[in-house]
Parts: C-alpha cells; structure tokens; sequence
C-alpha cells in the first residue's frame, strides 16, 4: 500500500515522494552500481550514478509500477553503470562507429534471440530458483545478499543456483542451443 501511495505521489511530482524514494533505496541502488563496476568506478563517481539513478525515475515516474519498483531501479542503475564504464574505455575512431558488418549485425540478433529464449526458459523454473537466478546474474547480488533478502540460508542460495543453471542448461539444450560456449 504504501509503494502505491508513493508512486502515485512520484506522477504528481512530489519533491516528498522523491526523498522517500533515496531514502529506501539509495544503499540497493549504491551496492548495484558497486557491484557491477566492481570497483573501477570510485565512491563519488557511484554517488553521481545513484543520484542519475534516481532523477531518471523522476523523470520517467509514469512507468513506476506497484511491486515492481525496485526492478525497475535496478534496471536503471545497471544500465546507467555499464554505460559509465563504457565511456570510460578509450575512444572509438568514428568510421569504425559508421561501418556495421553483417556479421556483427547476425551476432546480434542472435544474442537477442538468446536473451528472448532465456527469458522464457527462467519463466518454467520454480519462482525461488528464477528469482535467486535473477538476482545473482541480473542485478549482481552477491550469494550472503540474496541469502539476507530472501531469508534463505547461503547453502540453500547456493543449491538453488546449482539446479536452476541445470535446469536452465537442459531447457536452452532442448531449444537448440547445445554449445557451452553459447551459454555465457
């Protein structure tokens, strides 16, 4: 209930809304950004990202939905941080940026094709294992974290990502993908 007043508040552009929304989610925001930068990115370089984190759910408040809040914030972050690190690797030459090679464009929709069956292979796993999956790929959550938040032990953490990367393995295998490599 209270998630719903605070989105609803968020569309109307309440300054409140905003604060309580740092104020619940700055350390998850933060320790997605820590995690995925993995260290390159310093304490006032992740400060400004959760700060970008949090004007961008501002500013797009209208795609905020109840229980999905955190996702979405999580999304943000994650896109937000690879971004960062990605301008922060030297500067491509501008042709190279110009030309798209065919088989970089089939790479690609394969790599999507892969991501869409993926998806769909997490949807069959038991709710739990999908979610710790998720969690520990997805948003980068470290095994003792996902552990606290779901209020499982670190080994049952462990077991459930064990069987849902076999389950997901025999599901991508019966789609056709049969080569370890295509799996990371």
């Amino acid at each position: 209930m209270r998630e719903k007043v605070l989105i609803s508040q968020m569309r109307e552009k309440d300054p409140n809304a905003l604060k309580k929304l740092i104020d619940s989610y700055s350390g998850y925001v933060a320790a997605i950004i820590r995690n995925i930068s993995r260290g390159v990115l310093g304490e006032d370089d992740v400060e400004e990202l959760a700060a970008d984190v949090f004007l961008a759910a501002w500013q797009t408040s209208d795609k905020l939905i109840e229980g999905k809040v955190q996702p979405y914030l999580a999304a943000i972050a994650r896109n937000k941080t690879k971004s960062r690190l990605r301008s922060r690797k030297d500067t491509v030459p501008i042709e190279d940026t110009i030309i798209i090679d065919a088989a970089d464009l089939q790479e690609e929709v394969e790599k999507t094709l892969l991501a869409e069956t993926i998806r769909d292979a997490i949807t069959q796993l038991s709710e739990q294992d999908g979610e710790v999956l998720i969690r520990h790929y997805y948003y980068y959550q470290q095994i003792q974290e996902i552990a606290d938040e779901m209020k499982l032990s670190t080994s049952a953490v462990k077991v459930r990502l064990h069987r849902a990367r076999k389950k997901l393995k025999d599901l991508l295998i019966e789609r056709g993908y049969t080569y370890e490599t295509e799996f990371v």
